[in-house]
């Protein structure tokens, strides 16, 4: 019972961590830096298991260095972020493939990884979700008004003096962080979703900015518990119920959004 609490306390602080910088993520147009991140991480966690290092930790690392190599390259190279990330992300499955076929060791336990395993998590992913969740969530307290700018105009940042490169980097390995963190909730299949769907559903109803995280943030916690009751009553996997009402939330913000508009202009 003690592993089913600590993984409802983990899920919970990644659901509201992922929601706060996805939101971010998706204005700056890098939505899909979540899959891409997820799957170079495919071979961080091959790497971990065939040298047997614990799986998590040593892949948040890994995984940051490559979040923070593909920014790297973006702006010094000026290379398209959806191209780069495209490369990560083949790269990363490629690895794996490559390092477990060659170990004998393709398919062991890499199940979880896979498709998650919300219910069942170790003091140390408790941790490391907290750590993570408070990282981000005092990053953006300190700088809201700098990433808020730095979001929607990088040129006019620099010019008021922001200090772009530092917040940009610090941005993209929380992301990277929060992204390995979502692997170990839904999977490396579905992590994405909970760095894109909170965010693009809370935009859909909302009025401001602040309005958005604070909705992301609900959204999220609200696809998580309701996940999970689908998932324990239904005897589903909690993953599937999770983004399953993520998606749910997504079509209802839509429809309403039309509804909206329809009754705005008259039938």
């Amino acid at each position: 019972m003690e592993f089913f609490w600590q993984g409802i306390i983990t899920a919970l602080f990644i659901a509201l961590s992922t929601a706060l910088v996805g939101l971010f993520l998706l204005i700056k147009r890098l939505a899909m830096l979540g899959a891409g991140l997820s799957h170079a991480a495919f071979g961080g966690i091959a790497l971990a298991i065939v040298f047997d290092i614990e799986p998590l930790t040593f892949t948040l690392f890994y995984t940051v260095l490559c979040g923070l190599f593909i920014q790297l390259l973006v702006d010094k190279k000026s290379l398209p972020a959806d191209t780069v990330i495209a490369i990560f992300y083949s790269l990363g499955v490629a690895l794996a493939i490559i390092i477990l076929g060659m170990t004998q060791n393709l398919g062991t336990n890499l199940f979880s990884y896979l498709f998650g395993s919300m219910l069942v998590a170790e003091k140390t992913d408790l941790f490391l979700s907290l750590s993570i969740f408070l990282l981000t969530l005092l990053f953006i307290l300190i700088n809201y008004r700098s990433l808020l700018l730095l979001s929607f105009n990088e040129e006019i940042s620099k010019l008021r003096g922001i200090k772009v490169g530092l917040i940009k980097y610090t941005l993209i390995a929380l992301a990277s962080a929060n992204v390995v963190l979502s692997i170990k909730a839904v999977g490396l299949v579905l992590s994405a979703s909970f760095i894109s769907i909170p965010a693009i559903t809370s935009l859909m109803v909302s009025s401001s900015f602040l309005q958005s995280l604070l909705f992301s943030a609900g959204f999220s916690l609200f696809s998580l518990f309701s996940g999970l009751v689908l998932s324990l009553t239904f005897d589903l996997p909690p993953s599937g119920g999770v983004v399953a009402s993520m998606v749910f939330l997504f079509l209802l913000a839509g429809f309403g959004r039309f509804i909206k508009r329809r009754f705005s202009k008259g039938f």
